[in-house]
């Protein structure tokens, strides 16, 4: 699963990427959203769930739009 810097980053810059997550996932919904903010790991199962991808391609792109600070 996401490493813990990643999951942090994640949880800090939500309220900016939740925009950019919608558009990267369509299909998440705000609920799978709140799992981001509470439980990283969670959200990653559920956009891999919803999307058809595996969990380390949903991981992968998580990690990309984290780092890119968008």
């Amino acid at each position: 699963m996401l490493d813990q810097k990643t999951k942090q980053q994640l949880q800090d810059k939500l309220p900016k990427l939740q925009t950019q997550l919608k558009q990267q996932f369509p299909g998440i919904e705000d609920r799978d959203l709140q799992k981001a903010q509470n439980d990283p790991d969670d959200f990653v199962r559920a956009v891999a769930r919803k999307s058809g991808q595996d969990e380390s391609t949903v991981e992968r792109q998580v990690q990309q739009l984290v780092m890119s600070g968008r």
